[in-house]
């Protein structure tokens, strides 16, 4: 009896060992959303516009990016001239600074605040009254949503930054329906 005993035991041992080893990428894949961590915003050091500072000259680099069009996706709007428009972040300042880059260098922020891949125009009604700094949970654009998800997830990529949970929802969500 002893024996079949500790026979069995021994099994129930290695099920747990097995189980424990199946089971551990599958709880850090819960933590991981398309290459990036997801984990809650975390402003670990205090957020100062300055610090994402960019020249206003960018705004032609921008325009150049786009074939010569003054024009904002998130409206699918051509404007005749950028006095019309203001340079915005896709993943903005805030929610880039939210999600890990409050614990970089100044000089990592700056270069941020320049990415062309993370910038784009916007009519001053759009980004500074309804984007802002929110994330894909709290704001979607009218237009180009699988664009404009496909672009989150490639800056926070690049620049190694988390998604929060909500978002990462949102992301999902959106592009789940992307081709």
């Amino acid at each position: 009896m002893k024996k079949i005993t500790l026979f069995i035991l021994g099994w129930i041992a290695i099920l747990i060992v097995v189980a424990g080893i199946l089971l551990i990428p599958a709880a850090q894949a819960c933590d991981d959303f398309l290459g990036l961590k997801v984990a809650p915003e975390n402003r670990c050091s205090e957020y100062k516009r300055s610090q994402y500072h960019y020249p206003a000259s960018i705004e032609h680099r921008i325009v150049e990016r786009q074939g010569g069009r003054i024009w904002s996706p998130y409206t699918d709007r051509e404007f005749s001239s950028i006095k019309e428009t203001d340079i915005e972040h896709i993943v903005a300042a805030a929610e880039a600074h939210d999600s890990g880059l409050c614990a970089r260098p100044i000089e990592d922020r700056k270069k941020f605040a320049r990415d062309l891949e993370n910038l784009t125009l916007a009519s001053p009604r759009v980004n500074r009254w309804q984007k802002s700094d929110k994330d894909a949970a709290e704001w979607l654009p009218d237009h180009h949503r699988c664009w404009y998800v496909q672009t989150i997830v490639s800056v926070k990529r690049k620049w190694k930054l988390s998604v929060d949970q909500a978002e990462a929802d949102a992301l999902r969500a959106v592009l789940e329906g992307c081709d």
